[in-house]
């Protein structure tokens, strides 16, 4: 990758200390806190998972609760699966949190196994890959619009957006004193942090092939991606493609966006679109920090951040909705439909515009959904804030 030190810097929207931004899920997890329950929190890696569990527990008056299973030590004790010794080194405090728990393999047996010889215990467990063991579950992306908005007001949040669009969210990115060390932290984000948990997944050792598939995807944001293209392209197989595919979003790096498919013939059916969970690393791997009146792509930024910052406004709220793009081979297009409770709810992101092409409509007329509502930049703020 270019280094990113050399690109022109632009927006100056600054956050200072890290610390102090509240994350909406605290108050929440902090609910959910009882004895004998599992909580997880999950999400890529730099989010702020530690920062916030370190806060749980310092609000809690249990600091020394703390237990970062990266640690040899930690990680063996865990793995020994003895509930004598794992007891021993834990107890004694009101939480117990396990971080980085992706770390220990089987780490479900080893909690269970903890927690029924001492259901009084409290475990709060963090990970930057996916285990199913938890009584409740946080997915904790990078910071939203909505909690800008929570921290800092209506003009923070708006001021944010054109950063966001650029920089991305993560929190580290946020609270950079610059643009020069907002790029120097993406760099590292983008080139090594963010996917240690793919690279060391059944010994995946090549990060020039990872690259390779990031920048494919990077570059084809808004449309339906095709692992076979993919393959071609970087000429290697297809299976490898979708293999690295899934690992990337069990490490939550991208997210994957399926068709919706119902009974028109003309539908597109087979092939997914493809988010990344943050706009920064996907112009840390173009390597384009450009303003947005000096870019031609400022509508794939545009769907990028909104459909992530919708799944973020989402997840923040217990919304469940089933979510899908739509379009045809005739080129007709809905970039978002959220289905609740059977009624369909169409969206379309245009960055400047409030209009979209009417033959968008026959989606509304196929199947009797809710009128297209399309989401800019001047009604954005209603749309993922309230």
């Amino acid at each position: 990758m270019p280094s990113l030190k050399k690109t022109k810097i632009w927006t100056n929207f600054y956050i200072r200390g890290m610390e102090n931004i509240k994350r909406l899920f605290q108050a929440k997890i902090e609910a959910k806190l009882n004895k004998g329950k599992v909580i997880v929190i999950y999400g890529p890696r730099r989010v702020g998972k530690t920062t916030l569990v370190k806060e749980i527990l310092k609000k809690k008056g249990s600091v020394k609760g703390y237990f970062n299973c990266e640690e040899a030590f930690v990680r063996e004790t865990l793995l020994s699966m003895d509930s004598v010794r794992m007891f021993n080194y834990f107890s004694g405090n009101e939480i117990i949190v396990l971080d980085e728990a992706q770390s220990v393999s089987d780490i479900g047996r080893a909690i269970k196994i903890l927690l029924d010889t001492h259901p009084e215990l409290n475990i709060i467990a963090t990970g930057s890959s996916y285990f199913e063991l938890a009584n409740d579950e946080f997915f904790l992306p990078p910071i939203s619009f909505e909690e800008i908005k929570h921290n800092f007001g209506n003009t923070g949040a708006i001021k944010s957006i054109e950063n966001s669009l650029i920089y991305g969210s993560y929190p580290e990115i946020v609270t950079a004193n610059n643009n020069e060390e907002k790029l120097e932290k993406l760099h590292l984000l983008a080139t090594s942090y963010l996917y240690k948990d793919v690279l060391n997944y059944k010994r995946i050792k090549n990060p020039d092939l990872l690259m390779k598939i990031l920048k494919a995807l990077a570059l084809q944001i808004g449309s339906e991606v095709s692992p076979n293209e993919i393959a071609g392209s970087i000429q290697i197989d297809r299976k490898t493609v979708l293999s690295y595919l899934s690992l990337l979003e069990q490490a939550f790096v991208i997210f994957r966006l399926p068709p919706f498919v119902k009974n028109r013939k003309d539908e597109i059916k087979k092939m997914s679109k493809f988010y990344f969970n943050d706009n920064g690393i996907m112009n840390a791997l173009t390597n384009n920090f450009l303003p947005l009146e000096n870019r031609k792509d400022t509508g794939t930024l545009w769907e990028n951040y909104i459909v992530s910052e919708r799944r973020k406004f989402n997840e923040h709220h217990g919304l469940k909705p089933n979510s899908y793009f739509w379009r045809t081979h005739s080129g007709n297009e809905i970039d978002l439909i959220e289905e609740v409770n059977g009624e369909l709810i169409p969206f379309k992101f245009k960055y400047n515009s409030k209009r979209f092409a009417r033959s968008a409509n026959s989606f509304v007329e196929s199947y009797k959904s809710k009128d297209i509502l399309v989401v800019n930049k001047n009604n954005a703020f209603e749309w993922l804030a309230d």
